[in-house]
């Protein structure tokens, strides 16, 4: 949609995936926005002196990235459990129980929309 303000998280997801070296059009596509955008927002990072990673620099920076999400999991998993036992529940007020379940809902469906394939376009029809 032109002259739509786009979020600042989706200027930035936009932002990261130039940086990691994914083309225009691709972005474009990917995040639904205008791709003249994108290619405004790639010519602002390199007139920052901003560039993409190189690929030894990406694939260390994945490996980061993917340690951090492990060990998070893993926290996660260990909060839940702790979260889960009967004697944590009957000492936690109702309201921070509804929030504590609200949050740990919403980071479970958000990591499972995430492993979730993205469904098959056809050609020239953007979803």
């Amino acid at each position: 949609m032109r002259g739509h303000k786009h979020s600042d998280e989706t200027r930035a997801a936009v932002t990261a995936a130039l940086l990691a070296g994914q083309g225009v059009g691709e972005v474009a596509t990917c995040y639904q926005i205008d791709k003249s955008l994108v290619s405004r927002w790639r010519k602002e990072l390199v007139a920052t002196g901003v560039q993409q990673l190189q690929p030894k620099t990406r694939d260390e920076l994945e490996s980061l990235l993917m340690n951090y999400v492990r060990q998070n999991l893993k926290t996660l998993a260990a909060q839940s459990e702790v979260a889960g036992r009967e004697d944590y529940i009957k000492k936690q007020p109702a309201s921070e129980l509804a929030v504590l379940h609200g949050v740990m809902a919403d980071k479970t469906f958000r990591i499972l929309s995430a492993l979730q394939p993205e469904p098959e376009q056809e050609p020239g029809f953007v979803n």
